[in-house]
């Protein structure tokens, strides 16, 4: 178990982006403090119970709806649960933080909700928005802006006298394409029509998710101390919108900027100019450039060095094919026999040919005449079998030269890496669960402490397949789609037949791990009419999965999306069928087998995976 937690762990631990917003919180300041400063902390439950900090968000003055664009990245594994505590306090600058509420949230619960957004109303008052994407790290981008000419906003002749205070929010296209997440938020510069905003240093996984094309929205707003801030107007780019635009003169003088690229801010439907924005700085630090348009010409050698996973540097390959180079006549050079000493030049023969330019070389051993200068001389094997030579210790393939020096100019451009889980699930494909138990007699009399189905007069203490119910199941359960789940039973007697798949429970489909739990103990009421009975096979229930999996997967592809249904059998481990061909006696397209082994064994928790693989699937995961 312990070895089959970490396999899988690694394997599925994953970074997500968690961002908060709130709603209507109660209002915790005097009258004439007027509304509160919102800010939120946030902790994690370990597993024990024990909270960890994570950190907490900036302070968003004067409202009772605020927006954080603090994120914070948690990494996570999805085969398990984690909680996070979310708290919100009034920041008061004469006293102690107030309390406004707070909330507990699962993070596996929202990450699968679409739009990867739930709300949950505080202890204390408020409702709260919790956000949860994936996140990748993609670099940084540094962003200076300035206004210029902007119009005043404060009206009735004062803009002569007052001037606004600007600040600007950078707001990405959300997922769905719907709606806008803020993400950025800049200072105000106080009393000016022409703000030179300082430098913002943002996270471009956080901004775009790593698409320099995707929209932005950046709006500009006069801050006013009550919190209710003026629109001044806004504008729509991207990241390679802002890089494209940057404007600095080479004076370094932010006053002498061209306008030429300047972005023009409007307001409301008739668009009303409200200014402009020049982009003085728009730099990607730490992102790799796809692009490589300085690569040198493909009959050139690459200048730039070998990568740390390419062997050492080695002399460029020859451009002709790698084959031995013989003399120019029709007969193939034969070595003559003896060999002269040491220090005697050899007899040129009838078929030696040397050229005018190469010194000629005592020759000591037979072999190949090679006029080339840069040929290596290699002696040849005496007669019979070819010699094995052992692959390289990297286990790298033997490359010929010519193919070698003809790809020299080629740069290694690796795989992506297969879909995770998590990308299905984002991408929109429906995750199903369905549950299958054992009602063998191998398990025991229900009505007997100590057996696999017993439960003390149905109360609180739960038996070993409630365990595993609890604790496999609710995670699994998390990520299914419509929270509804098929619920079989096999090896159960009903009126003396023995029946390997039915039914448990009067529904089809029974609701969350609550609806399993509640038809699992019907089984065992005088109602259900079920004695628990023998062989124990499970063939029949699979062939029942897959014709649900099957159907889900075509109602999915009505709908032009993805299905994957994963089909968790919680069994004593006593099966007469647990073959490949007991396993493989179905077709079946889009669904994994998992088995849970439940036992006698006195050690808590007994709970194993001990099989966990996916059957003909035609776009397996394997959980």
């Amino acid at each position: 178990k312990t070895i089959l937690q970490h396999t899988t762990q690694q394997i599925n631990k994953m970074k997500v982006q968690l961002s908060l917003y709130a709603k209507n919180l109660p209002k915790v300041t005097s009258l004439f403090q007027g509304a509160a400063n919102p800010y939120a902390v946030v902790k994690t439950l370990s597993e024990d119970g024990k909270a960890v900090d994570v950190g907490k968000t900036e302070v968003v003055t004067k409202t009772l709806d605020p927006t954080w664009t603090t994120r914070f990245i948690l990494e996570h594994d999805f085969e398990t649960t984690l909680h996070v505590s979310v708290a919100v306090f009034h920041k008061d600058d004469k006293g102690e933080p107030k309390p406004m509420g707070s909330a507990l949230i699962d993070v596996v619960t929202v990450a699968d909700s679409k739009p990867f957004t739930v709300s949950k109303g505080m202890k204390g008052g408020g409702d709260l928005f919790v956000k949860v994407q994936k996140y990748e790290e993609k670099g940084t981008l540094h962003l200076q802006m300035k206004g210029t000419q902007l119009k005043s906003t404060e009206g009735l002749g004062l803009g002569i006298l007052v001037k606004p205070d600007p600040y600007f929010e950078l707001h990405r296209l959300t997922i769905d394409r719907k709606g806008w997440d803020l993400v950025h938020r800049s200072p105000p510069v106080r009393n000016t029509l022409d703000p030179v905003w300082a430098e913002a240093v943002i996270d471009l996984g956080t901004l775009c998710r790593g698409d320099m094309n995707l929209p932005l929205r950046i709006k500009v707003f006069d801050h006013e101390k009550n919190g209710k801030h003026v629109d001044m107007g806004e504008f729509q780019s991207s990241v390679n919108g802002l890089l494209a635009s940057k404007n600095f003169s080479a004076t370094q003088d932010i006053n002498q900027a061209d306008l030429a690229s300047a972005f023009t801010l409007r307001i409301g439907k008739n668009k009303k100019e409200m200014g402009q924005v020049v982009v003085l700085r728009a730099d990607l630090i730490g992102m790799e450039t796809v692009a490589r348009s300085q690569d040198p010409a493909p009959s050139e050698p690459p200048k730039q060095d070998p990568a740390p996973s390419e062997p050492p540097k080695q002399d460029p390959a020859p451009t002709i094919a790698a084959a031995p180079i013989v003399p120019e006549v029709a007969v193939a050079y034969t070595p003559p026999a003896p060999a002269p000493a040491p220090h005697s030049p050899q007899p040129p023969t009838a078929y030696y040919a040397p050229q005018p330019t190469a010194a000629y070389s005592p020759q000591p051993t037979a072999a190949y005449y090679a006029p080339q200068p840069t040929t290596t001389y290699s002696p040849q094997p005496p007669a019979g079998p070819p010699s094995y030579t052992p692959p390289p210790s990297d286990g790298a393939p033997f490359v010929p030269p010519g193919v070698a020096a003809a790809n020299a100019h080629q740069h290694y451009t690796p795989p992506p890496p297969p879909p995770t889980f998590e990308a299905y699930i984002e991408g929109g494909c429906l995750f199903n669960l369905a549950v299958a138990i054992d009602f063998s007699a191998s398990n025991g009399d229900p009505r007997q402490m100590g057996n696999l189905h017993y439960a003390s007069s149905w109360g609180d203490d739960k038996n070993e397949y409630e365990r595993a119910l609890h604790d496999v199941g609710s995670v699994l359960a998390k990520h299914d789609t419509e929270q509804r789940h098929p619920f079989w039973g096999f090896s159960g007697k009903f009126q003396g037949q023995i029946r390997q798949s039915f039914q448990c429970g009067p529904n089809a489909e029974v609701q969350g791990i609550d609806g399993i739990q509640s038809a699992y103990r019907s089984m065992f009421t005088s109602r259900s009419g079920m004695s628990m009975s023998e062989p124990t096979t499970i063939t029949d229930v699979i062939k029942t999965a897959a014709h649900y999996a099957k159907k889900k997967s075509e109602q999915a592809r009505y709908e032009k999306c993805l299905s994957y249904t994963v089909l968790m059998i919680i069994t004593d481990g006593k099966l007469e069928d647990f073959t490949k061909e007991g396993m493989g006696t179905t077709e079946i397209s889009v669904m994994s087998i998992l088995f849970s082994l439940v036992s006698f064994l006195i050690f808590s928790p007994s709970i194993f995976f001990f099989v966990i693989f996916a059957i003909n699937c035609d776009r397996p995961y394997n959980l």
